[in-house]
């Protein structure tokens, strides 16, 4: 039997084998440049790598048994949307691109077994649909069917959002294992959905359906609203975007991000979100050759509420201001940053959030460090501040906000012993999701006058989503200042709503309106 296959990278991954941080914005200077190999070129090695192997392992008739056909691999590419990318560099693929690309990869090698960690997560409809329906045709194909073992986060199966528990698992499925902290259930589809899920989410209780997104209130601030003069945060007028002096990936885009709104990033995968964030991060070269890109040098970290930012072009911003000016968590991030043995603590990662950066100051948990940009008579100031901050987010978001038995919290009171423990803790101890929930918490410390959420739920376990969700509904996550954009292919997964004042921003095919 062939070893199990697995979704991984297409080509080589950029995080060095320590877990030391990676420059993840050097990806725009190497597709300016066009000197990276494309993914039909990477296919193209993997099969020959298949070949040698297959040839070292033949049987005595000469026969290849486990070598994908020609014919087969194109329509596998066809079938995952695949086809139109063979001429694109890996480095300038979209993250749903990639993905995509690594499952086929994943199934080039034509394994028994193909093991897929939330494979749905960053899709796009169109590409659910066609990866659901790749894996529903292994179940009837004559030439190859493997047996298929994936995750899925709970709203990907149950629709438990909308006052009835439906089954919207993958066609393919057909037995269900659920674990959720002490809860582990396992057996044939029908009977997950015809006694168990009844049982546990108890249908019918509205406590069930006040945890879902897009219902209730989403916590604006009181009186909150978006207000056309309201002061300008981000401010884009015919940006465009252009690789060798042909490849248009962002064509005359106009957006006005204010302070207060809170937007819907909106696109199918590969329209062009990734790089229209990079140019308001200033990660993208370009960002410094546009006339049109404003974006706000500078903050007050301790009374942000009142603040006014002043927008300048990028080449005046000192990436180190700018990066003190935004909060982001996406999936760039979440690779790019370091978890070299034994790792920055909890607290440390957490403080990290204030200045953008990616290196601890070390000062010790309960401990703050501040810039030398501030004045003497400010700095004990800014420090408590942020001693004061990073506990409140920490409280907020940690361990003990997704226990069963939550132990009451009252804003200012001060941390819990099971939040001290946490923030003491290696970054490199937690598991995937609580290092997601760290990295969110490092994006919402500084209350930056913007603030970027990509893909954000993406790891997450139902506990730790209501936590983030509770907090945001709480209205003590974001001020009135600060202008929130949300990027997910999952409208429910969106913390408000239209008549909270939700304004959605579609690219199509690099273009963008307002919607």
């Amino acid at each position: 039997m062939r070893s199990p296959g697995s979704s991984s990278c297409p080509s080589d991954t950029p995080r060095v084998a320590a877990g030391e941080f990676y420059d993840y914005t050097a990806r725009y200077g190497a597709m300016r440049d066009g000197d990276d190999k494309t993914l039909g070129e990477r296919f193209d090695e993997i099969l020959q790598e298949e070949r040698v192997h297959m040839s070292e392992h033949t049987p005595g008739d000469g026969q290849h048994p486990g070598l994908i056909e020609e014919r087969e691999y194109r329509e596998l590419l066809e079938s995952l949307g695949l086809t139109p990318l063979l001429s694109v560099p890996l480095i300038a693929l979209s993250n749903g691109q990639t993905r995509r690309a690594r499952i086929a990869r994943a199934i080039l090698r034509r394994p028994d077994i193909i093991l897929l960690d939330e494979p749905l997560t960053g899709l796009d409809i169109e590409s659910r649909d066609r990866l659901v329906h790749l894996l529903q045709s292994f179940k009837t194909s004559t030439t190859y069917s493997p047996s298929i073992l994936s995750s899925y986060r709970l709203q990907e199966v149950v629709d438990h959002l909308h006052g009835s528990l439906k089954d919207v698992a993958p066609a393919f499925v057909s037995h269900i294992a659920f674990l959720e902290k002490d809860t582990f259930w396992a057996g044939p589809r029908d009977e997950f959905f015809g006694d168990f899920v009844k049982r546990h989410f108890k249908e019918g209780n509205t406590e069930v359906w006040a945890n879902g997104f897009g219902t209730g209130s989403a916590g604006t601030p009181k009186g909150w609203k978006t207000r056309e003069d309201a002061p300008l945060v981000v401010d884009l007028q015919g940006v465009n975007v252009v690789y060798q002096g042909k490849r248009k990936i962002l064509d005359q885009i106009s957006w006005q991000i204010r302070q207060g709104d809170r937007w819907h990033l909106k696109g199918q995968n590969g329209s062009g979100k990734t790089t229209l964030l990079s140019l308001i991060t200033g990660d993208h070269p370009q960002s410094y050759v546009q006339k049109h890109l404003l974006l706000p040098p500078t903050f007050s970290p301790t009374s942000p509420q009142g603040f006014t930012p002043t927008l300048a072009h990028r080449k005046r911003i000192p990436t180190p201001v700018l990066k003190s000016s935004i909060g982001v968590l996406s999936p760039e991030l979440f690779d790019a940053f370091p978890r070299r043995e034994p790792g920055m603590s909890v607290w440390d990662a957490v403080q990290t959030g204030f200045g953008g950066v990616f290196v601890p100051a070390g000062e010790g948990v309960g401990m703050a460090s501040v810039d030398d940009i501030f004045e003497d008579g400010k700095r004990d100031e800014v420090r408590e501040w942020r001693v004061k901050r990073c506990w409140e987010v920490l409280e907020a978001l940690g361990p003990n906000s997704w226990a069963d038995k939550q132990v009451s919290q009252t804003p200012g009171e001060g941390a819990s012993e099971a939040t001290e423990a946490f923030a003491a803790r290696p970054i490199t101890s937690l598991t995937q999701g609580e290092q997601r929930v760290v990295l969110l918490m490092r994006a919402l410390v500084g209350r930056a006058p913007l603030v970027i959420l990509d893909e954000v739920w993406s790891g997450m376990e139902e506990g730790m989503i209501n936590a983030v969700k509770a907090y945001f509904k709480s209205g003590r996550a974001f001020g009135d200042h600060q202008a929130v954009v949300v990027v997910t292919h999952w409208e429910e997964e969106v913390p408000w709503t239209r008549e909270e004042g939700l304004q959605s921003f579609r690219l199509e095919k690099g273009y963008g309106k307002t919607e």
